[in-house]
């Protein structure tokens, strides 16, 4: 089973075997090793999750994230800031064709 650390881990080493994770950072454990290591946790928090799980709590976290006023509030002034930043830069073309040459 693929588990995520949720402590950081970049290599696990267990019974004289070195386990390195994947691209997406998950660990290709044998069974008898990720039963083991998902169970594991510190002071009540897992120190280690499925994939499952991982995107559960990061859709958790995302969604308390965008309840949040102060964030909410933050957000739409970066928005406003970036429109006004725009529209300031915002140039007038040039014209084409014949009103180039009408204009020259």
């Amino acid at each position: 089973m693929i588990l995520y650390s949720r402590a950081g881990a970049s290599v696990v080493r267990h019974e004289g075997v070195t386990y390195k994770p994947g691209p997406d950072g998950g660990f290709p454990f044998p069974d008898h090793v990720s039963d083991r290591l998902h169970r594991f946790a510190v002071r009540g928090v897992k120190q280690w999750e499925t994939a499952v799980e991982r995107q559960g709590r990061i859709m958790s976290e995302e969604l308390d994230r965008r309840r949040d006023p102060a964030e909410l509030y933050a957000a739409v002034e970066r928005i406003v800031r970036a429109a006004e930043a725009g529209s300031q830069a915002e140039v007038k073309p040039e014209p084409k064709g014949r009103a180039k040459a009408a204009a020259g």
